[in-house]
């Protein structure tokens, strides 16, 4: 089914000598909201020509005088006319005549006796191809004007041409740059704990969240390892007017003293030996947006210095440059260090601190936040039944008793590894946590297996005889998570995560124990 033309109301010029069919059209075209101007002979369409410009013109080809094709023609000579349409009206059957209206510019034809569809379905199209037009050429107008508006600026600043192509390979740069970092993102497991509780501590933290966020302000939050300090930096963030710009982060920790600045902010080719193409730092990455840096006491002492220019002046030159980059960045910076103590032992500057400081913001950490663990913990459930596609009713009673009276050195990112490994293991309906998966050191792992022996009657489990050791036990819990992991180690879905070791921990744990990784590679 076709569907109708539609356009918006127009002045159409009607040229014909027959009244009757001045008549029709103007009652056809009036119909539709168009504005009708009407000349009798084409003299009189031309003097009307010189004060009106129509949209679209209907031309009678056999008239007193000049006819429609000596009218057609001399319309198509004036610059200022020959865009508009004409649509020939003619009783002329003659395929030379229609060819020859075509070579003086008509654009269509319109066969009498007038017939009202296919009248109003030519003078639609027509219409609606030469407001298309119109917008086209009104775009490139404008588009025309920006250009030239911007050339005028580049005109004024030293070297057109040159400045022309390093902002452009500016825009490259950091386009890539923006495409690769995004692409990490994604690839990264955002940590699923949530600001999750209803504890008074958690309840004062989100008040001066949501203080803060909507000021420019620069935040320093200071928490333990594993209490979500980035997730705080991320509320910030979304709170904040830039929350629509990028939120660009850093672990200063992961990087080496060497590249760190190169990091910051990015360097040119043939800066450094290595640095074979330009890149494009995380300060210009957040530019109108937050960067987060984590572990920001990591950072050399040198580092420091610039890191405080730039907050200060808001510009940096790239590694290797000398030309100065301005930005509009909002620093939020953390730390599970007491940098009181990194100054006074001189492994941290005091003026970078009491600019970070602004607004100092403490985490809590888990263990203050006892009423919080049972929320926490079935907020790690669900997220360990979606990605183990395994589903338990709940956390057992016992189980949660102990999550509670647990003193959690590793804080909430500990809880969520303890809940994912229990669900893991975990056999019956209900996820059940034992001293054993809360045990942070194979001393206390060894402690806590032989409690559980010691706790089970005589000739439980087939007698004494089936009691597995502390090593058989270790390696079953560690080939569980490897089967999941289909022998993965490293990485945010990898076996270590899991077990919240090091890889080369794993590794060293697997070779003692003769775990092959190969054999879990293809398991399901």
């Amino acid at each position: 089914m076709s569907r109708a033309v539609t356009v918006k109301p127009a002045t159409i010029l009607v040229v014909d000598d027959t009244p009757a069919n001045i008549s029709v059209l103007l009652g056809l075209l009036g119909e539709e909201g168009h504005k009708v101007l009407v000349a009798k002979d084409g003299e009189s369409a031309l003097e009307q020509l010189a004060f009106a410009r129509p949209d679209l013109i209907l031309l009678d080809v056999m008239m007193p005088g000049p006819d429609g094709f000596e009218v057609c023609r001399r319309i198509k000579q004036q610059p200022a006319l020959a865009d508009i349409p004409i649509l020939f009206l003619t009783a002329l059957d003659e395929i030379e005549d229609k060819l020859k209206g075509f070579a003086v510019g008509a654009a269509d034809y319109v066969a009498k006796p007038l017939r009202h569809p296919e009248v109003m379905a030519r003078v639609n199209v027509h219409l609606a191809l030469h407001q298309a037009l119109d917008r086209l050429m009104q775009f490139n107008t404008e588009l025309e004007t920006r250009v030239a508006t911007r050339t005028a600026e580049l005109e004024r600043s030293n070297g057109e041409l040159r400045e022309a192509l390093r902002e452009i390979e500016t825009l490259k740069s950091r386009l890539q740059a923006e495409n690769t970092y995004l692409r990490e993102e994604l690839e990264e497991r955002r940590p699923p704990y949530a600001l999750v509780g209803g504890s008074a501590a958690l309840h004062a933290m989100i008040e001066q969240i949501s203080k803060v966020a909507p000021t420019s302000a620069t935040v320093l939050i200071m928490g333990e390892t594993g209490t979500g300090k980035e997730l705080i930096a991320r509320a910030i963030h979304d709170g904040s007017p830039r929350a629509d710009k990028n939120l660009v982060k850093l672990n200063c920790a992961a990087i080496s003293a060497g590249l760190v600045e190169s990091e910051l902010f990015g360097h040119v080719k043939g800066a450094f030996t290595g640095a074979t193409d330009k890149r494009v730092g995380r300060f210009e990455l957040a530019d109108g947006g937050t960067l987060f840096l984590d572990e920001v006491s990591e950072l050399p002492l040198e580092t420091q210095v610039k890191l405080l220019r730039v907050l200060q002046e808001q510009e940096f030159e790239p590694v290797g440059s000398s030309r100065t980059h301005k930005v509009d960045v909002r620093v939020v910076a953390a730390s599970n260090r007491d940098l009181a103590t990194e100054i006074a032992a001189g492994r941290f500057r005091a003026d970078l601190y009491h600019r970070l400081s602004v607004f100092p913001l403490a985490v809590p950490p888990l263990r203050a936040r006892v009423g919080d663990i049972a929320l926490l913990a079935e907020h790690f459930l669900g997220c360990a039944m979606r990605k183990l596609n395994k589903s338990l009713r709940g956390i057992e009673p016992d189980s949660l008793a102990l999550l509670e009276s647990y003193d959690w050195p590793g804080n909430i990112r500990e809880l969520q590894n303890v809940i994912e490994r229990s669900a893991i293991l975990s056999r019956g309906p209900w996820l059940t946590v034992d001293t054993l998966s809360l045990a942070r050191s194979p001393r206390e792992v060894e402690a806590a297996e032989v409690q559980n022996v010691a706790s089970q009657p005589a000739g439980a489990n087939g007698g004494a005889n089936s009691i597995a050791t502390f090593a058989e036990v270790q390696r079953q819990h560690i080939v569980a998570v490897l089967r999941k992991t289909r022998g993965i180690i490293e990485g945010a879905k990898g076996a270590a995560r899991l077990l919240n070791m090091k890889p080369s921990t794993v590794r060293y744990r697997m070779k003692k124990l003769g775990i092959a990784r190969q054999e879990f590679q293809d398991s399901d």
